[in-house]
């Protein structure tokens, strides 16, 4: 997949307006003052203040991505001044642009323009979250922020992290280490009705990594003092897919469920579910915009990587099973120098023939009357450039094809979000679809 950086893009769209200068300093300055002797060979570069309230954007340095307006230019020294201190004294041999227009107003109009152009450019978006009857958040440790898991809670106070070397599906796993003192434990307790799940048969499973056996187990809380353990894991250093099985008691108070790490043991789960009957309702994720265009289902539950296959007419999911959601979404908008969106040319020009159009009509919404005018024109341009440019042949970009009904699946929608819908309903003889296919002959 082609890819362009935010520098890029900026550069692009300063080029196209004429505000853009790619310099380098000549000398060492200070952290508020640079030197370019070059400065006088460019238009203007030879009047005094010429530059006042430009702005300056250090591109590389100990201040790359810092920038600052400028408060005054010396001819004599070829010296800019700027209004507040950068981080740190520039040194000499480093990048950086000078610009008239602010740019983070750039940035916001390469950004808009982006969201302009949805669904025309648009991102394919692969969900693989989701998991059949699933109760937990984040189950698969994905959210990770101020050193802890979103949804879960850890207790016997361990060092959590997110370990993005080795994981068994996904981006991350969660890397437990347990204190000297007490078993680490990162614990759940789903919503649930727990009148209405008692007698129940609850299932959880995780995968677990780990380097010692009798260190770390996957353990279901019924009421803080009553507990349905799994085996341990044998600390083959493999990943090992832990289950436990229980009927819910009738004097339970809730279903909780605990990752475990021995005291001063060390492990690391992933792809974990919990679930205490089925569920027909699921929200879509909200990076999918258009769509889901295809539901399709984790064929084995011991390969979260795949392959996935549609379920068969009139089938239903199976429990545990994970659904792979195929969409389409809003394209990356960079929020970094180096952090890109999933374009190339020839699509970026028409991003930056956006941005301009933007741009100008940012300026004329907040500029005087006479300059208004010259603003509105230069919008007027560029947006008959964007049009123009949006309708070439090979720009649009084809939106998946929707999966034919199967009287599977439908999708619903309301003020807080995108649902899918499975349509069967399932009992104990039916959910695993694999068995309904062979028995009765399903393609």
């Amino acid at each position: 997949m082609a890819t362009t950086t935010r520098a890029v893009l900026r550069q692009r769209l300063s080029e196209a307006i004429g505000d853009f200068q790619s310099r380098t300093t000549t000398a060492e300055g200070t952290t508020t003052s640079l030197k370019d002797v070059n400065l006088k060979n460019l238009p203007g570069g030879g009047d005094t203040n010429h530059f006042e309230e430009w702005f300056v954007l250090m591109t590389s340095g100990a201040n790359e991505g810092e920038f600052r307006r400028v408060r005054s230019y010396a001819v004599a020294t070829t010296t800019i001044v700027v209004e507040s201190a950068f981080d740190s004294a520039i040194d000499t041999n480093v990048t950086y642009e000078l610009h008239r227009y602010n740019p983070t107003d750039k940035h916001n109009a390469i950004n808009r323009a982006i969201e302009e152009l949805y669904p025309s450019l648009h991102l394919r978006v692969r969900d693989e979250t989701l998991v059949v009857d699933d109760l937990l958040s984040n189950s698969d440790f994905e959210t990770f922020a101020s050193s802890s898991f979103t949804g879960w809670t850890e207790v016997g106070s361990p060092t959590l992290s997110a370990e993005t070397t080795l994981m068994m599906h996904g981006s991350q796993s969660a890397k437990v280490v347990a204190d000297s003192g007490a078993a680490g434990q990162l614990t759940q307790t789903p919503t649930t009705n727990i009148r209405e799940v008692t007698s129940k048969t609850a299932t959880f499973k995780c995968w677990i990594y780990a380097t010692a056996a009798d260190t770390a187990r996957i353990r279901m809380d019924w009421d803080g003092s009553n507990f349905e353990n799994s085996d341990y894991h044998s600390g083959k250093d493999q990943w090992e897919l832990l289950s436990v099985t229980a009927s819910v008691p009738s004097d339970a108070t809730q279903v909780k469920a605990i990752c475990e790490v021995a005291a001063s043991g060390t492990a690391y789960f992933d792809a974990s579910w919990m679930a205490v009957g089925p569920v027909y309702k699921y929200s879509v994720p909200t990076s999918i915009i258009g769509g889901p265009y295809y539901v399709t289902q984790q064929y084995s539950e011991t390969d979260p990587d795949g392959p996935y296959y549609s379920l068969p007419s009139r089938a239903t999911p199976t429990t545990g099973r994970r659904l792979r959601i195929e969409g389409i979404g809003l394209l990356s908008r960079p929020t970094s120098d180096s952090a890109t969106v999933e374009l190339g040319e020839p699509r970026i020009s028409t991003v930056v023939a956006y941005a301009a159009r933007w741009f100008y009509r940012m300026l004329a919404g907040n500029s005087a009357l006479e300059a208004n005018n010259r603003w509105n024109a230069a919008t007027e341009m560029w947006s008959a450039e964007a049009m123009r440019m949006s309708t070439a042949p090979g720009i649009r970009m084809t939106k998946p094809g929707h999966e034919g009904a199967r009287e599977v699946w439908h999708i619903e929608e309301d003020v807080d979000g995108k649902y899918i819908i499975f349509d069967r309903t399932r009992d104990a003889n039916m959910g695993d679809w694999m068995a309904q296919e062979a028995a009765n002959g399903w393609r």
